[in-house]
Protein backbone atom coordinates (compact mmCIF):
# COMPACT_ATOMS: atom_id res chain seq x y z
CA UNK A 1 0.00 0.00 0.00
CA UNK A 2 2.86 2.40 0.71
CA UNK A 3 4.03 2.15 -2.89
CA UNK A 4 0.54 3.00 -4.19
CA UNK A 5 0.26 5.97 -1.87
CA UNK A 6 3.69 7.21 -2.84
CA UNK A 7 3.21 6.77 -6.59
CA UNK A 8 -0.33 8.11 -6.88
CA UNK A 9 -0.24 10.81 -4.20
CA UNK A 10 3.50 11.56 -3.73
CA UNK A 11 2.96 10.92 -0.05
CA UNK A 12 6.68 10.93 0.81
CA UNK A 13 6.93 14.56 -0.32
CA UNK A 14 3.91 15.74 1.67
CA UNK A 15 5.40 17.71 4.54
CA UNK A 16 3.09 19.25 7.11
CA UNK A 17 4.12 20.17 10.61
CA UNK A 18 0.74 19.30 12.14
CA UNK A 19 0.50 15.57 12.94
CA UNK A 20 -3.31 15.60 12.87
CA UNK A 21 -3.38 16.92 9.30
CA UNK A 22 -0.89 14.24 8.24
CA UNK A 23 -3.05 11.50 9.76
CA UNK A 24 -6.26 12.86 8.23
CA UNK A 25 -4.70 13.12 4.77
CA UNK A 26 -3.36 9.58 5.07
CA UNK A 27 -6.81 8.24 5.92
CA UNK A 28 -8.37 10.21 3.06
CA UNK A 29 -5.83 8.85 0.56
CA UNK A 30 -6.42 5.28 1.72
CA UNK A 31 -10.17 5.81 1.43
CA UNK A 32 -9.81 7.06 -2.15
CA UNK A 33 -7.61 4.11 -3.08
CA UNK A 34 -10.16 1.69 -1.66
CA UNK A 35 -12.99 3.37 -3.63
CA UNK A 36 -11.04 3.14 -6.88
CA UNK A 37 -10.12 -0.51 -6.22
CA UNK A 38 -13.76 -1.38 -5.48
CA UNK A 39 -14.88 0.40 -8.66
CA UNK A 40 -12.31 -1.49 -10.74
CA UNK A 41 -13.44 -4.81 -9.27
CA UNK A 42 -17.19 -4.20 -9.72
CA UNK A 43 -16.90 -2.66 -13.18
CA UNK A 44 -14.27 -5.18 -14.30
CA UNK A 45 -12.32 -2.20 -15.54
CA UNK A 46 -9.03 -2.88 -17.32
CA UNK A 47 -7.87 0.72 -16.90
CA UNK A 48 -4.86 1.38 -14.73
CA UNK A 49 -5.55 3.01 -11.38
CA UNK A 50 -3.45 6.01 -12.38
CA UNK A 51 -5.56 6.45 -15.54
CA UNK A 52 -8.79 6.26 -13.55
CA UNK A 53 -7.53 8.79 -11.03
CA UNK A 54 -6.33 11.10 -13.80
CA UNK A 55 -9.73 10.84 -15.49
CA UNK A 56 -11.32 11.89 -12.19
CA UNK A 57 -9.30 15.10 -12.35
CA UNK A 58 -10.36 15.84 -15.91
CA UNK A 59 -13.94 14.56 -15.93
CA UNK A 60 -16.23 15.03 -12.93
CA UNK A 61 -18.53 12.33 -14.38
CA UNK A 62 -15.85 9.75 -13.59
CA UNK A 63 -15.89 10.74 -9.93
CA UNK A 64 -19.67 10.42 -9.90
CA UNK A 65 -19.47 6.95 -11.51
CA UNK A 66 -16.96 5.79 -8.90
CA UNK A 67 -18.98 7.18 -6.00
CA UNK A 68 -22.31 5.84 -7.26
CA UNK A 69 -20.83 2.39 -7.96
CA UNK A 70 -19.89 1.90 -4.29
Amino acid sequence: MHWLLDVHFSEDYFRVANQTIQENMNMLRKFVLSLVKQYKAKASSKQAMSKLMFDCLLQPQTILRILSQN
